[in-house]
């Protein structure tokens, strides 16, 4: 199985002067990177493919969702401006050769406040999220819910609402997003979540409880070990996750106030590491 790395330890937008990082993740025995497109031009985009191309480095895509575009929103100048978004994220993870574009798309991040109820909320994210799957579609573009904790964000905590939101949206190119950080605080068994939502599983990632070094906190890597290897058909990749405390606005949004590791390099290493002792 092919393990990449998210940017976000790094930014939330990949500028060229950050390039370097890609060879230095290559070198490191990095398969790929993971991406945030929420900022930038296409040309931007398109210079970061030649890199990528030319390390041989494959790429996925992330994105996050703001409170004047969210799905949710009873309000259809919002949801539009959501569904453009959204769009505009699908042509950039296309320029990057992106077989996935991944995050909590259906709901604005920290947005707790319902406008009627969970069942209509439900239901307007998921008509909005089958357009931009319909869009995303011919371009070749999977779409993978991240479903996130409860203090992060509302409709989607955990594996059995995200299948059973996946199942309303009801179009061949969506699926889950698992994360095991968020799958340690919200799930009732690792081993149960796989076997119930597994087959709708188009994405990994491997996140410590704390953001930091895998294998150094409370996420039971054992149980996630035999619940990966239990999958079936599963074409995705694994890309590790950690945040740190010195990104502006992610580390408000993900409450990273102390650190956690020194240098970011060393915790890419250590967390390859780990994956590949795990995985193998």
């Amino acid at each position: 199985m092919k393990v990449s790395l998210n940017f976000l330890l790094w930014t939330t937008f990949v500028s060229e002067d950050q390039f370097y990082l890609f060879e230095e993740l290559k070198n490191m025995g990095y398969d790929g990177v993971e991406i945030p497109v929420m900022d930038g031009d296409y040309d931007h985009y398109r210079k970061m493919k030649s890199e990528l191309d030319r390390l041989g480095l494959m790429a996925s895509a992330s994105t996050f969702v703001a409170p004047d575009e969210d799905p949710m929103s009873s309000d259809l100048e919002v949801r539009a401006k959501g569904l453009a978004k959204l769009k505009d994220n699908i042509d950039k993870a296309e320029i990057l050769g992106a077989k996935t574009l991944i995050g909590p798309v259906y709901a604005a991040h920290k947005q707790f406040e319902l406008e009627d109820s969970i069942e209509e909320s439900f239901k307007r994210s998921a008509a909005l999220l089958k357009e931009a799957c319909q869009y995303a579609a011919p371009k070749g573009i999977h779409i993978g819910v991240e479903f996130l904790n409860r203090f992060e964000i509302i409709l989607l905590n955990c594996s059995k609402d995200s299948m059973d939101y996946c199942k309303l949206v009801d179009e061949p190119n969506i699926g889950i997003l698992y994360d095991t950080h968020h799958a340690h605080i919200e799930e009732y068994s690792i081993q149960g979540a796989f076997e119930e939502s597994g087959t709708y599983f188009n994405h990994l990632h491997f996140s410590e409880s704390h953001r930091g070094i895998l294998g150094e906190g409370l996420v039971d890597w054992e149980a996630t070990r035999k619940a990966v290897k239990s999958l079936q058909n599963y074409n995705g990749n694994i890309v590790i996750e950690a945040f740190a405390d010195d990104v502006e606005g992610l580390r408000e949004g993900a409450n990273r106030w102390r650190p956690l590791f020194g240098d970011k390099l060393e915790l890419a290493k250590k967390s390859l590491d780990f994956t590949r002792e795990l995985i193998k």
